[in-house]
């Protein structure tokens, strides 16, 4: 029994390594590797634990040698009654949905587990508990082991244009479990860039992710004193006091996603003016970056420059 245990989890480990996702873009979402429960017949399932406590729709993904045309999935959100080998949408305490995939039909590509061909099917699954399954009862052994070993959980609660952790998503990475708020309102409409004097700060960050460093950089070369920097930096919102000045991309995002920039029903929800707004990464000892928030046009202002506006941003 060890051996062939053994031997299963070296055909999982190979069928991992054969996944090619290089022509399957991968959905925004946490990505989870299945736990192959091998207890004989059709006990026998690949299963992914939920990540969270949270609102969640769920994509699986088939490899390019994946040949069952009925590979059946099971979405558990609470887990499974115990002793129970029913699967019962009507099950208050425990409910459990079906998903058939027809895997020839979607080999080497992401593909979302639906209700009725539905794509804004999602489910709240409990962390600790809930979790999807594939089943082997209409499988043989070298299908489930070749199945997806890939599932995506897409959190529905992490969305842009959504009010989480005190501000206004503009920003989701990857994993669909972080990302970057705005504050809901301006927290300047004119104030410098400078603490008075021209000096290079070293805030040369410009991608995503950067705008805190800059903005300490800043301060720690500035020192104190009311500029965009340290109005962000001392911004307590929400419950939250890490907020900073955003980087000249993250200032973009927030134009592009949230601003005039965005496609509705997205346009401009995070209330911006047609003015420009200061980012936290610098353009040589006298210039920052800075971005218009009307036709969304970037350039540099000189730091001393009182009459731009300040949004601040946190991480999340």
């Amino acid at each position: 029994m060890k051996s062939w245990l053994k031997l299963s989890a070296l055909s999982l480990t190979l069928a991992l390594m054969s996944l090619n996702t290089s022509h399957a873009a991968p959905p925004v979402g946490k990505q989870v590797t299945g736990a192959v429960i091998l207890q004989g017949g059709s006990d026998s399932a690949v299963k992914w634990p939920a990540p969270l406590t949270d609102s969640y729709k769920v994509h699986v993904f088939t490899p390019n040698n994946g040949t069952a045309t009925n590979a059946l999935y099971r979405v558990y959100p609470n887990g499974k009654r115990a002793g129970s080998t029913a699967c019962l949408s009507t099950d208050a305490k425990f409910p459990c949905y079906e998903v058939t995939v027809d895997q020839t039909q979607h080999q080497n590509a992401w593909t979302q587990l639906m209700q009725n061909d539905d794509p804004a099917t999602k489910w709240n699954f409990v962390k600790g508990k809930g979790y999807v399954t594939l089943v082997a009862s209409n499988l043989s052994a070298a299908e489930l082991l070749s199945a997806s070993v890939l599932v995506r959980f897409e959190n529905q609660s992490i969305v842009i244009g959504k009010i989480y952790q005190g501000g206004i998503i503009f920003y989701v990475d990857n994993s669909g479990e972080h990302g970057l708020v705005a504050a809901a309102t301006d927290q300047s409409t004119g104030i410098q860039w400078s603490n008075g004097t021209y000096l290079y700060t070293g805030a040369n960050g410009v991608a995503v992710g950067t705008g805190a460093a800059d903005t300490n950089s800043i301060i720690k070369s500035q020192g104190a004193g009311s500029y965009a920097a340290t109005l962000a930096a001392n911004l307590v919102l929400g419950g939250y006091s890490d907020w900073f000045l955003p980087s000249k991309d993250e200032l973009n995002l927030m134009y592009q996603n949230i601003g005039a920039g965005a496609a509705a029903p997205l346009t401009n929800i995070g209330g911006f003016t047609s003015n420009y707004y200061w980012s936290s990464s610098e353009y040589g000892y006298r210039y920052a970056w800075v971005q218009e928030f009307g036709a969304g046009s970037p350039g540099g202002s000189m730091k001393s420059y009182t009459t731009l506006y300040v949004r601040a941003v946190r991480a999340f």
